[in-house]
This record gives structure tokens, sequence and C-alpha cells, in this order.
């Protein structure tokens, strides 16, 4: 990709602002052999594993707990053909270098042909996003923003983005939105499924306000978002007295803080189940070498590795 083309393809998503430095900080030392491997196996279409909160700061506990997310996924027999991040990509203020970095840790998941699609969170810079990642940036469905569709034989995953911006590059705006311009896309988008489709974004539906929109609209199965670094599920209401309510799901931060861990989707052909693959659970801060864990802390990562969360492709009337 030469410059100009390059910079004609954030013109055309709408970014705005200076091309920012590009050298980046040293990466830290990831050369774990199961990174070096080819993996073997066939992949499966109709897998998906879902990440959020990634927060990918080179020097500090992220990187390496990403790394070994990514190797879970390269160790999966067979390998998913997707894999979906909803936000928070970059740590707290969404520098160059943090995208740089997170781009070293995924490139093995796109060595072995697994698409990966990026969204958008509260601690990420979209023009920063778009320097590090220009050919995801390029597959927005919408100017302005980074929206996309995770396409499977079976359901789609509509991918929003709730990220407020702060104009202060020292700053973030926590609470996620989704404008009215999107949410007319939204509306639009969704008229024409029949086929199984999943909304997600990083904010909770509270935040978003799309359930309205999703109620309008049959094919839509289930909202799935992040930020809370809390896996839970719930089953929203739309009207009480109908039958007639959304499944949504709340995923686990990858390492940051909270639960940690990942949830493999499978799509199943009259409903779709997401099992959660949890490791750990801290908070603030990763327990140091040779520190116990507190029982509390282990009981609630046992409690909750391997629980599943169910959607259904067809929501009673």
């Amino acid at each position: 990709m030469n410059r100009r083309t390059f910079l004609g393809g954030l013109a055309a998503i709408g970014i705005q602002g200076s091309l920012m430095n590009l050298n980046a900080s040293p990466l830290p030392n990831m050369t774990d052999p199961r990174r070096q491997k080819k993996p073997s196996g066939r992949m499966d279409e109709n897998l998906v594993v879902l990440i959020s909160d990634m927060h990918v700061l080179a020097g500090s506990h992220t990187p390496a707990r990403l790394t070994r997310v990514v190797n879970d996924i390269l160790a999966m027999k067979p390998l998913p053909a997707n894999v979906v991040g909803l936000g928070d990509l970059a740590n707290l203020y969404g520098h160059v270098e943090d995208y740089e970095c997170a781009r070293e840790i995924l490139k093995p998941l796109e060595d072995a042909g697994i698409k990966v699609t990026l969204g958008m969170g509260n601690h990420d810079r979209r023009g920063n996003f778009a320097l590090i990642f220009p050919e995801k940036a390029a597959q927005t469905r919408l100017q302005g923003r980074m929206v996309f569709i995770v396409e499977t034989p079976r359901a789609d995953i509509i991918v929003l983005d709730s990220l407020q911006e702060d104009p202060d590059l020292g700053k973030w705006i926590t609470p996620g939105a989704i404008n009215e311009e999107q949410a007319q896309w939204l509306r639009n988008t969704l008229k024409g499924y029949s086929k199984p489709v999943f909304v997600s974004a990083h904010h909770p539906e509270d935040e978003t306000k799309v359930l309205p929109i999703l109620r309008e609209c049959p094919a839509c199965c289930g909202y799935i978002y992040g930020h809370e670094h809390h896996w839970h599920t719930g089953w929203p209401v739309f009207q009480w007295g109908k039958r007639d309510l959304m499944r949504t799901m709340c995923l686990p931060s990858t390492g940051y803080w909270g639960d940690i861990g990942y949830a493999v989707l499978n799509l199943g052909e009259d409903q779709a189940t997401a099992t959660l693959h949890q490791s750990d659970f801290f908070f603030n801060y990763p327990l140091k070498e040779g520190e116990e864990m507190p029982l509390l802390w282990s009981l609630m990562v046992k409690d909750n590795d391997g629980q599943k969360c169910s959607f259904s492709y067809r929501r009673p009337e």
C-alpha cells in the first residue's frame, strides 16, 4: 500500500487528526515457542472466539496475558475461523505504540488464517487504530466509525462503535453511546436480516440504547458486550406481559483486571452456545510471584470457568 492510498483510506473513513510518530518503544519478549509453531488441524467456520478489554501496554502485565489467549486459540482443534474483539484493545489513551504491540501479538492468528475483527472501546482512538490497522479500518461499514459485520455460515455478528472520543488526547470518556447516524444504519441493516444475527459493542445495552432497535428484528438473537471486566449473562425484557426478551452476555477481560479469560461461541444449527474459558481473577493488579491467591478469587475462577450462555435463533413471540 503506497502513501497516497493509505492516506486516502483514512480520509474515506472520516479519521481526522495529525499522523503521529510511529517510532514504537521496544516490545516485550514474547518468544513463546508455542507461538512459533504453525497450528495444525482444520478450521471451523462456525466457531468464533470473543475477547474484550485487552488494554495492551508494552512493559505491563497485559501483553503476556493476551499472548496466552492467542496461544490457547492456536491450540484449538479445529481452529476458529474468526476472533472478534470488543474494544479497549489499547490501554487508557489509545497510543500508537499500544496498537503496534497488539498487532504483533495478534499476528500469529492471522498467519494461521483466522480473521481478526477489532471493535472500539472507551480507551481506544480511531485515528491511531487506523494507522496501525489500516486494512481493518478500511473495512468499516460506516464512515467516521469502526463498524463491522462478521459473516459466518449460520449467523452473523454486527460490531458497533460505542466509543466517545474526548478531544483532549490525555483523557477518555468512559460512558458509551451510539450516535443517531449509527443507530439509523443499524435499523436499516437489520431490516434485511432473516439470517440469525448478533449485535455487539464495547458498552452495555443501558449505554448504547440499542435494544429497541434489536427488538424490531426477529432474526436478532443476542447482544454481546465487554467494558465491565466481569462475566455475566442476562435477559432484558422488552415489555412485561410479552414473551419476547433479549439474551445478553458480558465478556471478561483478557488480562487487565477482573475476570480474566475469553469465550468461545459455537454456532449450531438452531442455537448458539458461548463457553467461558476463565484462567484467573485479580483486582486491581496480578499477584506477585509466589503470592498466594485469596480464596475468594480462586473460588470465583472455579465457579466461572466453563459456564455457558445459550442463544436461540428464534425468539418467543
